[in-house]
């Protein structure tokens, strides 16, 4: 069985899929990405775009799903409890997906930078670290013994924060949490995908956007 995925190769939601096939043994093509055309197949215009022997799958999360329950099937735990832990934890990530886009993508200039809506996602952020170095205090996956489709969307969903803004003074509070993603972006599934993981130096920061700069000189009293 080949799946043909229909989104850009540098981007966590496509590398999500692409690891979980490697992890099952399933086979994935992924066809040269053009936007425009992929959006027109989409029924949604939504991206990334599947085309199964059954149909058509979108969204990163959904055929993440899908390709992880294919193959070797390895990646959904030991019984059906695990199973639901997996989904859980892939609903998690959707949700942390937010606060992480809105903080990140001003940087990459795929969105306008909104200084309050970043600082609120940077508190989320924060927030979402605080809870998973609690949980893995004692755990070296997020469900079960061994690496899971969990592990694969989640550590997919931190990487740019990772990459472009969670320094070494903002990663010293999570131990527990960078234990656990060097282990799951050092698979060699994972690295065969995205490549050598360089973690951040330097928190980046977003330019202002033009509002935001006639804002502050509004804000400017004038000259007496």
């Amino acid at each position: 069985m080949t799946v043909k995925v229909f989104a850009p190769k540098n981007d966590p939601q496509t590398w999500k899929i692409l690891v979980a096939a490697k992890l099952n043994g399933v086979s994935v093509e992924t066809p040269e990405f053009n936007e425009s055309e992929v959006a027109k197949k989409s029924p949604f215009g939504k991206i990334p775009l599947a085309e199964t022997a059954e149909g058509q799958l979108w969204g990163g999360n959904t055929i993440a799903r899908y390709v992880a329950k294919q193959g070797a099937n390895k990646l959904y735990g030991a019984n059906a409890y695990e199973a639901a832990q997996v989904e859980q934890w892939v609903e998690y990530s959707a949700e942390l997906d937010l606060p992480a886009s809105v903080w990140v993508l001003p940087i990459l200039n795929i969105i306008p930078n909104n200084s309050n809506a970043v600082q609120k996602a940077k508190g989320d952020v924060r927030k979402a670290l605080e809870n998973l170095n609690k949980h893995f205090l004692n755990k070296t996956f997020l469900v079960g013994q061994r690496l899971s489709l969990a592990d694969v969307v989640l550590a997919a969903t931190l990487y740019r924060l990772y990459e472009l803004v969670l320094d070494s003074p903002f990663r010293k509070a999570f131990v527990n949490v960078n234990r656990w993603f060097t282990t799951v972006v050092n698979q060699p599934e994972f690295k065969s995908v995205a490549g050598e993981m360089k973690f951040c130096e330097k928190m980046q920061v977003a330019k202002e956007t033009k509002t935001e700069e006639k804002a502050v000189e509004e804000k400017k009293p004038e000259a007496k």
